[in-house]
């Protein structure tokens, strides 16, 4: 096998951390290249680790994604299973469990860290609870959606995609907006008749990124998804308000969206000493966020603002 690359291509995730905070992103794209390997530099190795941290929140929607895409695969394969509300959280009881044990130290991408045990963070009991309320109340939610009903009895052959949810990264994920290549990983595409219907589960609030989102999706269904034709509509499921945004995806709308995504990649290739290697600038020219509120909550905190970090030790 040879050895992969670090290519720039956007992402929402991606684009959005760039808009955050520059020294966030480039600890996660840049300075954790090699951190899994052995004899990598310390500072690689940590953040890489940090890298894969999740916090409860996002530990919570992750369990809700792969439970979710388990099921609907199942049903892609002509297999209809009942979805079971407690499915996450034992998802999410065995993450605690193994990040408590820090199997992170052996192997951060299977056992990811856990933000409120790294950082000692520890919510209360109630605030645990709370966090395994919402995952069961997000399947629930599921099940009560109208377009579930339709989707319990779908041809299999209308499945047109299932998120892999945590499975080893494709390339049928990535389209194209020349001169630049973009991800995008929809939860859901399926078959209504004449139409597309894309879907994303969401278990936070509404973004203003989010119709961004199925946009990116709606181009990649175009290039990447066989039987995608005719009209195309987009639906945002907000489980935890048990509220749908539904709404058509034009091919105005994917024109924008392309621009959006070309903005963000020409100021991400902004930072690069070479675009041509995706070799990035010096760390200092990319400055941390300045709202420290915001720096309490980051995983990369260890980095930032450890003295033997900035005093240059590593």
């Amino acid at each position: 096998m040879g050895k992969i690359s670090n290519l720039l291509r956007w992402s929402k995730s991606r684009a959005s951390t760039f808009s955050d905070c520059k020294r966030k992103y480039y600890l996660r794209y840049y300075q954790h290249w090699g951190g899994w390997e052995n004899g990598a530099p310390e500072i690689s190795r940590l953040a890489y680790r940090l890298g894969k941290m999740v916090t409860m929140a996002t530990l919570t929607g992750s369990a809700v994604h792969e439970v979710l895409a388990a099921h609907f695969r199942g049903l892609a394969n002509g297999q209809f299973r009942e979805l079971v509300p407690e499915r996450p959280v034992e998802i999410m009881r065995r993450v605690w469990m193994d990040a408590k044990k820090e199997l992170w130290r052996e192997n951060p991408k299977k056992y990811p860290p856990l933000f409120e045990l790294y950082y000692d963070r520890l919510p209360d009991g109630d605030k645990l609870r709370g966090y395994a309320e919402k995952a069961r109340q997000a399947i629930r939610a599921v099940t009560r959606l109208s377009i579930y009903e339709r989707l319990k009895d779908i041809d299999r052959a209308d499945i047109l995609w299932v998120d892999p949810a945590g499975g080893a990264f494709s390339e049928r994920v990535v389209f194209n907006v020349p001169p630049y290549e973009a991800i995008s990983v929809p939860d859901l595409i399926y078959k209504d008749r004449d139409t597309t219907v894309i879907i994303d589960w969401k278990t936070g609030q509404v973004r203003d990124q989010d119709h961004l989102q199925m946009e990116a999706g709606a181009i990649w269904a175009h290039q990447r998804i066989n039987g995608v034709d005719g009209p195309i509509r987009a639906c945002l499921a907000y489980l935890a308000s048990d509220s749908i945004d539904e709404f058509p995806v034009t091919d105005e709308d994917c024109l924008k969206a392309e621009g959006v995504i070309r903005g963000d990649m020409e100021a991400m290739t902004g930072c690069l000493e070479d675009p041509e290697m995706n070799i990035p600038r010096p760390e200092e020219a990319f400055p941390r966020q300045k709202n420290r509120k915001f720096c309490e909550y980051c995983e990369f905190q260890e980095i930032c603002y450890s003295p033997i970090y900035k005093s240059g030790e590593f």
